[in-house]
This record gives structure tokens, C-alpha cells and sequence, in this order.
């Protein structure tokens, strides 16, 4: 049984990237294009993975190519599965990458979209040993809620990361169901309604958050770094100087990496640096998967 459980999506991502951002109705063509495995949920468990987590993967493919590609380079990357082939294609992600180093995604759920709550109840036992459960919001709110629940029963630390920003947004008792919530500084200004712009204002919104929502805020802020709240803890910390090329799955990396921290028994503040640093590393590297570091890379690695 594993230590980190992540319950959630697995996409082909079709990524682009761009010499410029095109207008309305103009076509440009790609400098580079690729296709790898990608999907918060399988980012996630690869990047706990490769920092020395001990993770299981649970999900769901379609019967396809795509999906017997995605569930061989989850094995390959030491990631236990449980993932159900669903008669549906593979969910994709298409994403376009600008010459700063930003992106826009759209995604189509495919199988990720029918991932029901009985799947997370017939994968029970693996949730015996977690000490830390992840979620993201590519997946359906109902099954989300079902891991929360055998989460916190194995008494594991529920960790939200509630992206993309639900739509319509989540009653409060939902939020409750999570021990701590990871929104950037976008999806906490939809939360809160008001964007924070500094660390201070990160700490004020984290704060407000916590109280409204009922549970623990850590909100990523990119090259500013993170700010958090956590019942008397909060705080913030500053993110690691690098050359980002390319923010795409630096916040999978990110909650990622926080939950080998915790699993490992780290304190917030510590658990919330190292992701820091793993994540500011992810940054310096194109693609999803194929940007995530191995526990070796931060060695040395600025702090």
C-alpha cells in the first residue's frame, strides 16, 4: 500500500509552442510541437514519484492507444495504478505555449469524465497506509468527494488543488471536505474575489480563504513564490531565481512535491519550500511529464 494516493485525471497532452500569441482568426505556425503523457492527476503522481514518493495512481483511460501509452509510462516511472479502461478515448489536453513561457489549455475529459465514485470504492484497501491523498479538479466533484472521505477515514491528509476553478463555484461544505486547498493567485481571486498581487496581500487572501472555506489555503503565486494559512500557521515563501522557459505542470510539480514533504513528516513550512524548489526547477524545462525533476536534480539546487 502506498503513502501518496492521487485520485484523478490522466490526458495526452498536444502541446504547441509559439514565436508569438496569434490574433482572432490567424493562424501561426509552431516552432515546436509535441505529445506526451500529461493530466494533473498523472503529473502529480509522477512528480511525487520521482522526488522519492511512495504512489499510487488512481484514474481512469480510455480503451485506446493513448491510454495503454499513459498507464506504461505511469509503471515506468515507478507510479502503482489502478486506473479502469472506460469506453471512452483518452482525455487530451491541447495546449499552447507563448514565447514567454505561459500557456493556454483546453481539455476535452474523455474517460476522465465518466471516473465515477464506485471506482474510488473499489480501490478502498489502497487508501489503508496513505498518509497523503491529492486531488485536482479535472475530474468529476462527486469522486473527488468520495477520496476525500476514504482519505481522511485512513486518516491521510486530504490536499485539494482546485483547478481549473470550479464552474459553477463549490458550495462551502464542499471545501470543508479538504484539509488544504492549492489554488494560484487566479483561482483564489475567483474563490475570494479579488486577485492577490503581493505575498501580503497572498497571506490576507490565504487567511480569508480559510475563514470562509474551512479549511487550510496555500496559494501559489509563480515567480513570487507562496503564501499560506493553516490553522496558527501561516506565512509565505519566496520561489527560487530561475530562467523559466516553459510553466506548464509546475503546479502539478508543486503539489506533487508537497506531498512527499508531508508523507515524509515535514513541517508546512519546510514541505511548502522543497515544493518551492521542485517546481522552479520544472519551469526551467518544456513539457509536462518531461519537465518534472528526480529528488537528484535539487541537490544544489537554489533555495
Amino acid at each position: 500500500m502506498s503513502e501518496i494516493i492521487v485520485v484523478g485525471s490522466v490526458n495526452i497532452d498536444m502541446t504547441c509552442y509559439l514565436a508569438r500569441w496569434p490574433s482572432v482568426g490567424e493562424t501561426v505556425t509552431a516552432v515546436k510541437s509535441t505529445s506526451s503523457l500529461g493530466g494533473k492527476g498523472a503529473n502529480q503522481a509522477v512528480a511525487a514519484a520521482r522526488l522519492g514518493g511512495d504512489v499510487c495512481f488512481i484514474g481512469a483511460v480510455g480503451a485506446d492507444g493513448f491510454g495503454r501509452g499513459a498507464l506504461e509510462t505511469l509503471k515506468a516511472n515507478a507510479v502503482a495504478t489502478t486506473a479502469e479502461e472506460i469506453g471512452q478515448h483518452t482525455g487530451m489536453a491541447f495546449i499552447d505555449v507563448g514565447p514567454d513561457g505561459r500557456n493556454i489549455i483546453r481539455l476535452q475529459a474523455g474517460a476522465n469524465g465518466l471516473l465515477s465514485a464506485q471506482t474510488v470504492e473499489r480501490s478502498a484497501a489502497q487508501f489503508r497506509s496513505a498518509k497523503v491523498l491529492l486531488l485536482q479538479n479535472e475530474i468529476g466533484i462527486e469522486v473527488s468527494l468520495a477520496a476525500a472521505r476514504a482519505g481522511r477515514a485512513a486518516g491521510a491528509l486530504v490536499i485539494m488543488d482546485p483547478a481549473p476553478a470550479p464552474v459553477p463555484m463549490w458550495p462551502a461544505e464542499h471545501f470543508r471536505a479538504f484539509d488544504l486547498i492549492t489554488p494560484n493567485a487566479t483561482e483564489a481571486g475567483v474563490l475570494l474575489g479579488q486577485t492577490p498581487e503581493t505575498l501580503q496581500q497572498g497571506i490576507a487572501a490565504a487567511r480569508a480563504l480559510e475563514t470562509s472555506l474551512g479549511c487550510g489555503v496555500i496559494i501559489t503565486m509563480g515567480e513570487l513564490g507562496a503564501a499560506w494559512s493553516f490553522g496558527a500557521f501561516s506565512g509565505t515563501s519566496v520561489c527560487p531565481k530561475v530562467d523559466a522557459i516553459d510553466t506548464v505542470a509546475a503546479g502539478d510539480c508543486f503539489n506533487g512535491a508537497l506531498a512527499v514533504g508531508l508523507a515524509k513528516g515535514a513541517a508546512l513550512d519546510a514541505a511548502i519550500a522543497f515544493a518551492m524548489r521542485a517546481a522552479g526547477i520544472a519551469t526551467t524545462r518544456r513539457g509536462a511529464i518531461d519537465s518534472l525533476p528526480y529528488l537528484t536534480d535539487l541537490d544544489g539546487a537554489e533555495a
